[in-house]
Parts: structure tokens; C-alpha cells; sequence
């Protein structure tokens, strides 16, 4: 016997012992090949009826079928072209066995699967939507003792984020209440952005980077007049670790665009490529010029990144949870400034919404992801103190996927009602705020995300997602000199060929030619 033939027989036992033990489960062993069942149609009866409907619709290359037997929040192409299967991957699909099916609360289960000649065991998520057990996902164990512990966890959170998808599906069926709201509502965004400055201590800007529209608005809110005698820092999405670099830009009695551009360089594995944002700190650089002392405006980095340039065997892996540390220069920086004045933090929107609950793509190497920056200085500030806003756009996830309307679309219906003004509103009390959020893909699902208002105090609508001005790149970045750096970072992540952080090819093909074409052909 193999080991993983003796492990799911263990597993076999304990998780007998846990139905026996905990009402809630059930098992039910098929220790049967996915071929020795009829594949001809799509059956979604049952947990093992809907692994069976997968593995045909794998064997078939029907993909547009996919869209058809998966849960709603898998955003599947109804259009998707048929792909070729050959025999050897149809045969492959017919070997796997089928162990066991687990199934919480008679509403959410795992086929328990594994190849013969490999050791991962596959949890295959289903749930019953619409009557209708769909796909869930897919894990992955080492062992069949983890993928045990897994289930423990796994089928009573998905359990409980049930009701949180058909909240997302029940979309509004008029924008009358929305227009109503919209026309009483006269701010432009940067006189909201303003106003929130005035009365709170800390005013955080959730953007979508690389926004044009966005650098536009934040650029017309500090050539406000009165905006020097209210702000008094701006924290921003840069390596803190490069304050003395921003330090020497900002006191420079000329524009030192080199040194900028050398800040830039280190946020990020392959650098910052956000022009609107290099031009918005150089507007900063010259309204300081026109300031006295006691007006200037500080210009303070925030963001944890390894320092890229000195990057070395030892020193790849990342030391602090990057909310942890947004939070910590903050809160350090207000602690030991006695400046009256408001501060502005300008941040990716992942960063800032307030529910309790972890953030994503930020944590230590090897550590849980703590609360996001917004929520961990809304408990160390004061929940009144700090003021978080969200920008209208798609809903969509860290890696520009799942895009979709917010809402269904029904929030652009009524921004279009009205002429499509930009305008800033507080979300608490609003129709806006009551609907679920469905702003950022990586929580839209999760039960504890609740609504708008529960995650931001403010909204900003720019400019209608149709029609968007597209950002121009900040190329300069890419000199030859950088392509070089960059081709040792990858060199020492052993990251050589991972073509989706270089610009589609592998980091020996890099040229700074290259990297230009593809960033202003996109």
C-alpha cells in the first residue's frame, strides 16, 4: 500500500469518528474512479452529481458550461470557445478517484479526490444555490491529516457565507431612491474631501491606482487656496524606508525628478509605473515653494516594501504586515507632531474599508493578515476621528480580475441620471451606504464585509466607468539601468520566468523597449 492509500484510510476513520461525533457532518466513502460513472450531462442534484457534471464539462472542453454549474461569484464567460481535450488529459479526469464526500449542514460539502502516483489530495467545494449544488472551488492538501483539519474550518465558513452571496444577488430594481439621494447632493469631490479634512484628524482616500481621474481630483484639492492652512500630512502608498529621499526631494530648491523616480523604483518588485502620482508629489513640491515654514505640507511614506535595490539571499521575505506598518508610521507621525491640522493618507482602496476582518495580499511572510491600515487607526485614533472614502469605479479584485458594476450597474444609472457630476457624499444614512459592498472582490462574498457604510464613511464619484480617460505610464522609471536592477531582483527571487511580473515575457528577454510598447499599448 502506498501512503496515500493509508492515510485515506485514516482519514476515512477520523472523519467517521467526527460524523459520529458532530450531527452537523456527514460522510458518505465512494473510493470509486470518476470513469466507472455515466458522463453525458449536467446534474446538479447532489455533491457527488455535481463533481461528475465538472469532471464532463472538463473532459468536453465546454467552457462556457462552466458559468452554468458554478456558484455566482465566479464571474465564467458564457461565450468562452470550446477547447480541445485530448486523450490523454480525458483519461487523466477519468483515473481520479472520488474518496469521500463530506457534507456540513446539508447545504455545503468537499469530494475528497487524488490521482493514483500523486501525493496532493484535492478538496473539491460545492454549495446548494438555488436549489442546485454548484462549485465552490478547489483546495489542495499535502496530506489527508491537513486536509481533515481543512474541512473542520473550511465547510462551516463557507456554510456561513451562504447568505452573504444571495444578499449580493439581490440587486436593486430601481435607481429612483439613488437619484433622489444624488440630487440633494452638491459637493464636488474635492470641496467633501475638504470639508472631511476640516473636521476629522485623519482622512483616508481609497483609490484604484493608476487612476488619471483620481490624481486629477487629489491635484485641484491642494491648489484649494485654504488647503495649506488645513492639512498637514500626506501619508502615501511608498517604502517609509525611502523618508530620506522624499525628505531631501521636498526640501530641494529645485525639482529633483531623479530622486522621485528613485522612490518609485522601489515600491513594488518591478517598480511604480503611476504617473498621476509622480505629477501629483511634484504639484506638492512646488505649492511647498510658495509656503512659509509653518505651512508647508509634509509629504510622509507609509508603505512596508523590501528595500528592492539592496535585495539579497537572506533578506527576501517580508518582516511586517503592511496594514501593521501603514498604521504604525501613522499613528507614530501624528503622536509626535503637534500640528493642528488635518492629515491626508492616500492609499489602495484594499487598505482602507473598516469591517472587522482581515486584509488581503499584506501579511508577514509566514503570519496571518491583520485588520486593514483604515480599521487598525480607526481603533487606535478613534472610529471619529478617522474618515475613510471609497471611489465609484468596477468592483474588482487585487489583480484587475472579476470586474463587474457595483451593484448590478444600478449606481451608474443613477450617476447617469443626473449628468454624471462628480460629487462626494457621506455614506451613512444614504441609499448608497445600505446596499452590500461589493467594491472589492476579495471580501464582496465574506458575511462579515456587510455594507457600504459599514466599510467607508465617504463616496467619491469621479467619471463614469464608460468613457474613463486612460493613464499615461510613468516610463521614465525603465531606464536601461533599472531593466538591469530588475533582472537581478528577479535573478535572486528566482523569479526569472515569471512572465506576469515581467511584462509578459522572462526577465532575461526584458528590455527597456520592451516594457514601454506593452505599457502604452495597454
Amino acid at each position: 500500500m502506498n501512503k496515500l492509500f493509508l492515510s485515506l484510510m485514516a482519514m476515512g476513520c477520523s472523519l467517521a469518528s467526527l460524523a459520529g461525533v458532530r450531527s452537523d457532518f456527514a460522510v458518505d466513502t465512494i473510493s470509486t474512479q470518476v470513469g466507472n460513472f455515466q458522463l453525458d450531462s449536467i446534474n446538479l442534484s447532489s455533491p457527488l452529481n455535481y463533481y461528475l457534471s465538472r469532471a464532463w464539462v472538463r473532459s468536453t472542453g465546454k467552457q462556457r458550461l462552466w458559468h452554468d454549474i458554478s456558484t455566482s461569484k465566479f464571474n465564467f464567460d458564457t461565450n468562452a470557445a470550446d477547447e480541445v481535450v485530448d486523450s490523454d488529459m480525458r483519461s487523466y479526469i477519468a483515473n481520479e478517484t472520488i474518496d469521500r464526500i463530506v457534507v456540513y449542514r446539508d447545504s455545503v460539502a468537499a469530494i475528497i479526490t487524488h490521482t493514483e502516483g500523486e501525493d496532493l489530495v484535492f478538496l473539491n467545494y460545492c454549495w446548494i444555490e438555488h436549489g442546485r449544488w454548484v462549485n465552490g472551488g478547489q483546495g489542495m492538501a499535502d496530506s489527508l491529516e491537513q486536509a481533515h483539519e481543512t474541512l473542520l474550518t473550511q465547510l462551516p465558513y463557507h456554510h456561513a457565507n451562504l447568505p452573504r452571496i444571495a444578499r449580493i444577488e439581490a440587486l436593486p430594481q430601481s435607481e429612483v431612491p439613488f437619484v433622489e439621494f444624488l440630487l440633494n447632493s452638491t459637493s464636488s469631490p474635492e470641496h467633501f474631501l475638504f470639508d472631511m479634512l476640516e473636521s476629522h484628524r485623519l482622512v483616508i482616500n481609497g483609490e484604484f491606482h493608476r487612476r488619471k481621474v483620481s490624481w486629477d481630483m487629489l491635484k485641484r484639492l491642494i491648489a484649494l487656496p485654504e488647503f495649506p492652512d488645513k492639512v498637514g500630512h500626506i501619508f502615501m502608498e511608498l517604502p517609509s524606508w525611502c523618508q530620506p529621499k522624499m525628505d531631501s526631494f521636498m526640501a530641494s530648491d529645485l525639482l529633483q525628478k531623479d530622486t522621485l523616480l528613485g522612490i518609485f523604483r522601489e515600491e513594488q518588485l518591478n517598480g511604480w509605473w503611476d504617473r498621476g502620482e509622480f505629477e501629483f508629489i511634484c504639484q506638492l513640491w512646488a505649492l511647498n515653494r510658495s509656503l512659509p515654514a509653518d505651512k508647508k505640507v509634509k509629504v510622509i511614506l507609509a508603505d512596508y516594501q523590501i528595500p528592492y535595490s539592496g535585495l539579497s539571499e537572506g533578506n527576501t521575505r517580508e518582516a511586517e504586515d503592511r496594514n501593521t506598518h501603514m498604521a504604525d508610521v501613522i499613528e507614530r507621525t501624528l503622536a509626535a507632531s503637534d500640528d493642528a491640522r488635518g492629515n491626508l493618507f492616500l492609499v489602495g482602496c484594499g487598505h482602507t474599508y473598516k469591517s472587522n476582518q482581515a486584509g488581503f495580499a499584506s501579511a508577514a511572510s509566514g503570519r496571518p493578515s491583520e485588520k486593514t491600515a483604515a480599521a487598525q487607526l480607526a481603533d487606535r485614533l478613534g472610529a471619529s476621528n478617522v474618515f475613510t472614502v471609497f471611489q465609484h469605479g468596477l468592483s474588482g479584485d487585487n489583480a484587475g480580475r472579476n470586474k463587474r458594476p457595483l451593484r448590478g450597474g444600478i449606481f451608474d444609472k443613477a450617476f447617469e441620471a443626473v449628468g454624471n457630476r462628480p460629487v462626494g457624499f457621506a455614506l451613512a444614512g444614504s441609499p448608497f451606504g445600505a446596499e452590500p459592498f461589493d467594491g472589492i472582490y476579495e471580501i464582496k462574498y465574506k458575511v462579515a464585509t456587510g455594507s457600504f457604510a459599514d466599510n467607508f464613511d465617504g463616496y467619491l464619484f469621479l467619471h463614469p466607468v464608460v468613457g474613463e480617460p486612460v493613464a499615461e505610464p510613468l516610463t521614465e522609471i525603465f531606464t536601461d539601468a533599472f531593466v538591469e536592477e530588475m533582472k537581478r531582483r528577479a535573478s535572486v527571487l528566482g523569479l526569472e520566468n515569471a512572465r506576469g511580473l515581467w511584462f509578459g515575457v522572462s526577465a532575461p528577454e526584458m528590455t527597456k523597449e520592451h516594457i514601454v510598447d506593452v505599457l502604452t499599448r495597454e
